[in-house]
């Protein structure tokens, strides 16, 4: 190789053989160029392929994942399906149980107070309940940030059951009260019988002369018939009185009595405690009595009054 001026160079071939000497000429900074070049595309290649690996590497891991969050999506979508159903069952139990409980205070002639009337009876709104659907009828993606909203619907419900629970157990007491007022109330007639006598003034069935105050009503049951008591209470008497015969009383709380009287048989003794519809005597005519009956008198706060008024 032999320079020519500054900027070239020029290379000779010489074969061995007596061929032609062959010679070109270049630019001295070609090699450089060509060197520079070579290694350019070296590191280039180099990067290619370093970029390339990355990316399948990127690809497999994405890859994964989107299989990860598919499987997470289908078990998210099957449990907010239940949540769903959950919420519809709870929704439709705590609507039964409220109308249960107004159902219960009607039949017992409790008037729903204030409170209770304004108190929320359905568990949830209609706009949780879409939302619910709205959640699970979602396309395909990570529903995780929805589980915070499913959580406060849930909260609210909870909630709700929360305030119908003080609420039924707020209406035991005066359920329980009036229950026990309504069996204890001599509402049932003591013989199944017609009434011959009623409550007040007639005339006197002994001289037929002049007027006398009955403090009861008398039924035309026949001789032997069972009589029963009106109500739940505790005898407080039974036994002989001159102008009642066999004759049995009964304490039903609230201030209430009632009396049985003219009685061929007594079937309970005093302290006894009697049910509704319990058989407490056998019909007869004992005392002062004009013929077989049983003489059935009430009496609220010692003071006698129209039993007919407490038959249901």
């Amino acid at each position: 190789m032999m320079k020519n001026k500054k900027n070239y160079a020029t290379f000779m071939f010489i074969p061995e053989s007596q061929s032609t000497v062959k010679s070109f000429r270049m630019p001295i900074w070609f090699p450089r160029f060509v060197t520079v070049s070579i290694i350019l595309l070296v590191l280039a290649s180099t990067a290619s392929f370093s970029i390339l690996s990355s990316l399948k590497l990127q690809y497999a891991i994405s890859k994964s994942e989107i299989g990860k969050l598919t499987v997470i999506n289908s078990s998210q979508k099957v449990e907010i399906e239940k949540l769903q159903k959950n919420s519809e069952e709870v929704q439709k139990k705590l609507e039964e149980n409220s109308r249960m409980l107004e159902e219960v205070k009607k039949a017992v002639g409790i008037t729903p107070s204030a409170t209770s009337k304004s108190t929320d009876s359905s568990p949830v709104s209609s706009d949780n309940s879409s939302s619910f659907s709205k959640l699970a009828a979602k396309p395909s993606s990570d529903l995780s940030a929805n589980i915070e909203g499913i959580e406060s619907d849930f909260a609210s419900l909870a909630g709700k059951i929360a305030s119908q629970k003080k609420e039924i157990s707020e209406s035991l007491g005066p359920i329980k009260n009036k229950l026990a007022y309504l069996m204890a109330k001599p509402s049932i007639m003591p013989v199944t019988a017609s009434i011959t006598a009623g409550f007040g003034y007639r005339k006197n069935p002994f001289t037929s002369r002049g007027s006398e105050f009955h403090k009861g009503i008398d039924f035309a049951a026949s001789y032997g018939q069972t009589a029963v008591a009106t109500g739940d209470g505790i005898v407080i008497f039974s036994g002989w009185n001159a102008g009642y015969g066999r004759m049995v009383i009964i304490s039903h709380g609230y201030g209430l009595t009632t009396l049985y009287g003219h009685n061929s048989k007594l079937l309970v003794k005093q302290g006894d405690k009697v049910k509704k519809g319990q058989a407490i005597t056998k019909v007869g005519s004992t005392g002062r009595s004009t013929g077989t009956h049983l003489h059935y008198e009430v009496k609220l706060n010692g003071k006698n009054v129209n039993p007919t008024k407490y038959f249901n």
